[in-house]
């Protein structure tokens, strides 16, 4: 059950976000909305290396940038992130606008700027569920974990200018 946390990141998300700690993160998996051009919801995919919270109401995103998530973000100004894990679940949904449709670090990268309108957070309602919790989030896995530590240095860098 969802429940209105406000128009600004929680602490516990901000702290996830502020990209000082890569390792903590690095295996965690953020799910972007968008609406496609038939007004279907459109899903994608994006690893903390490519979202940093500039500050509790501003969040920059590197996407692909022939991406249909990138064309449903440029076309309709917005977009809602997915955070789910066992510490937290947050929905974010804000307006959204690209600030460069190529980054230096990945140049196949655009720069996305989002300004958070609503946060809601979730769990499961203890009158009908209780005892029940989320587990855990989203997890991948990349054999080229280093050299990928060392390409997100540079993304959150180029995010935070």
């Amino acid at each position: 059950m969802s429940t209105h946390v406000g128009d600004a990141l929680p602490d516990d998300l901000f702290d996830a976000l502020s990209g000082r700690d890569l390792a903590t993160v690095a295996d965690r998996v953020v799910v972007v909305s968008t609406v496609d051009e038939r007004g279907f919801p459109h899903t994608a995919l994006l690893s903390y290396f490519e979202i940093v919270a500039l500050d509790r109401r501003t969040i920059r995103l590197a996407t692909y940038a022939g991406s249909r998530t990138t064309g449903n973000a440029r076309r309709e100004g917005k977009l809602t992130l997915v955070f789910v894990d066992a510490e937290f679940v947050y929905y974010v949904k804000g307006a959204v606008r690209q600030l460069d449709a190529a980054m230096r670090a990945t140049p196949y990268n655009a720069k996305l700027d989002l300004q958070v309108v609503e946060v809601l957070s979730d769990a499961p309602d203890p009158v009908h569920e209780p005892g029940a919790h989320i587990a855990s989030g989203i997890r991948y896995v990349n054999p080229q974990r280093g050299a990928e530590l060392e390409r997100a240095e540079q993304v959150l860098r180029e995010l935070r200018e």
